[in-house]
């Protein structure tokens, strides 16, 4: 077996903090992954009010957290070889911060090495409507190589729980990093 395949996964303030819960909860069955976690302060509030979990409590075991204020992180390097990062979810003013090049955390440098890198950034966004704003930073980000995924689930599974909806976010996610798991469930019409 090989080096393991590191992935940085970031939580921000937009709603939708039970797809990060869900990603965490299925990247655990990797053996060869080595998961690097940052949150902002908004991604926190996000996950207690909506997940009723504070950041402190997650069982992080096994990963390594980065606090979002250490710019100087090894994640922050582009000699850091890191197979991608997610931002999931991706709040507007992060996806704005990072289309502009400003990086004042750690989330908006990782991501600002992984375009300048030529290496896999997925922003899984969670907002609606969009503004012309929003759209325009989204466009510039794909043309700089970023994938713009919105956290929208599917419903063609017919899934019957929240984590049925979940998973077909995060499915979508897992193709993007090149991840094999033998739980997405595939259209089969």
């Amino acid at each position: 077996m090989g080096a393991p395949r590191r992935i940085v996964v970031a939580l921000t303030g937009a709603s939708g903090a039970p797809y990060f819960l869900r990603m965490l909860d299925r990247l655990r069955g990797f053996e060869d992954i080595e998961l690097h976690l940052i949150a902002s302060e908004g991604g926190k509030r996000v996950l207690q009010e909506e997940s009723n979990i504070r950041w402190q409590d997650l069982n992080l075991s096994g990963f390594t957290v980065h606090p979002n204020k250490n710019i100087g992180a090894s994640i922050a390097s582009g000699s850091f070889r890191c197979h991608g990062m997610v931002v999931l979810p991706c709040s507007m003013n992060t996806l704005a911060c990072i289309a502009s090049g400003v990086t004042v955390n750690l989330i908006h440098r990782c991501a600002a090495v992984q375009l300048k890198e030529d290496r896999k950034l997925i922003l899984a966004i969670r907002e609606t409507p969009l503004s012309l704003i929003n759209l325009r930073a989204m466009t510039s980000l794909r043309e700089a190589g970023a994938v713009i995924m919105p956290a929208s689930p599917g419903f063609y599974h017919n899934p019957q729980t929240i984590q049925d909806l979940c998973d077909t976010v995060v499915d979508r996610i897992f193709d993007h990093l090149g991840l094999d798991d033998t739980s997405i469930k595939r259209w089969n019409p």
